[in-house]
């Protein structure tokens, strides 16, 4: 890394330390375009974001002095990990769609265009055996549809979500309510490197940061945020995983609950769920159809070393035509556009495409991948 490019990661390693709100950050971000821009402001400048007060710029100059980036930058080195702030092309688009996107996440593995497609899964940390059984099963039945799985690394139905996806060879988001170098929980540490190594494990917070209460239903916007809904398995009246399904409403994400036994109490969240307009769920197919997919465009997925052979033999166009597209309707007319191909071109490459099983049409000429 250049030095220029080390003196924004550390700019930005500051702005994230500062402690600031993410809307306040975004809203700094938003008059000023940089961290390193927002340092370099005057007090009086910097006063004039709508929110700003006294305090805040005593935070903002205490990072700006205090922090030691290089410390941090030297630490992000060592885990393999990257910065990804919200104007980065990469950032998943999921989560910018929310009120307060983090402007700024800590990521361990890396994010692919096929986490559009990303369904949450969540529940409680003292799970039942019926709990273990059903977050397996519901699991890998969402990744033979080619879902990705996310959720909080908690132990219970978190992590036999995240453990059953690698096992099925699926992939898995992990997010943490604490640095992404901190061994929280300790019991997680090797699920947590096999995320990593097939997946992400990704924070907003800085590193180092241990979990608090405040951090979790923090973290659990993100987990909703990432995701076109939110499946609750089990979970008490008063649980985390309750935040995460009314956040995932409020995004106007998909809000799914698992009926329980009627007299355990892990069962009743998910019941006040279902009480309160949530569909419930059974199958994975419950959830396409709640999302409004039509089960043909996720069928069930070949192996993904076939699958990838097959796409490297495409043809240069229809290569890009399917590059185009994601797991959401797209007209043809914006697939030309983005492809800078002829209409006639794209419309042949996409015939050849649903031949193939690649894509998958829809009334009005709209076409989703299927791969």
């Amino acid at each position: 890394m250049g030095d220029g490019g080390a003196s924004q990661t550390e700019a930005w390693l500051r702005f994230n330390a500062s402690g600031l709100s993410p809307k306040l950050q975004l809203a700094l971000l938003e008059a000023f375009g940089s961290p390193e821009a927002i340092f370099a402001a005057t007090n009086e400048h910097l006063r004039v974001v709508e929110g700003i007060a006294s305090a805040h710029l005593g935070k903002l100059r205490a990072a700006e002095s205090e922090v030691d980036a290089g410390a941090m930058l030297e630490r992000l080195d060592e885990l393999g990990a990257r910065l990804l702030p919200i104007a980065d092309e990469g950032y998943p688009p999921l989560l910018r769609e929310i009120d307060d996107p983090p402007p700024l996440l800590f990521v361990r593995g890396a994010f692919s265009d096929r986490d559009d497609l990303s369904i949450a899964v969540v529940g409680t940390r003292k799970r039942s055996p019926y709990g273990e059984q059903v977050a397996g099963q519901l699991t890998r039945d969402l990744i033979r549809r080619g879902f990705t799985v996310v959720s909080g690394l908690a132990v219970g139905i978190d992590a036999d979500a995240h453990r059953a996806t690698l096992d099925a060879g699926g992939r898995t988001i992990a997010v943490t309510a604490c640095g992404i170098d901190v061994n929280y929980p300790s019991g997680n540490s090797d699920l947590r490197e096999r995320i990593a190594e097939d997946g992400a494990v990704i924070s907003e917070l800085a590193m180092g940061m241990p979990p608090t209460r405040d951090r979790f239903p923090q973290r659990n916007r993100i987990i909703a945020g990432l995701s076109l809904g939110a499946v609750v398995i089990e979970a008490p009246s008063k649980s985390g995983a309750l935040i995460t399904a009314r956040l995932a409403g409020e995004y106007g994400r998909g809000v799914f609950a698992v009926p329980g036994n009627i007299t355990s109490p892990v069962s009743r969240g998910c019941h006040e769920l279902l009480r309160d307009g949530a569909l419930l769920v059974e199958t994975a197919e419950d959830i396409v159809e709640g999302l409004g997919i039509m089960l043909a465009a996720v069928p069930e997925r070949e192996p993904a070393v076939e699958r990838e052979r097959k796409l490297d033999d495409l043809p240069a166009d229809q290569q890009q035509v399917l590059a185009a597209l994601s797991h959401q309707p797209r007209n043809i007319d914006d697939v030309a556009i983005d492809c800078g191909l002829p209409l006639p071109q794209v419309s042949a490459a996409l015939m050849l495409l649903e031949v193939k099983g690649f894509v998958k049409r829809f009334p009005g000429n709209q076409f989703v991948r299927t791969v």
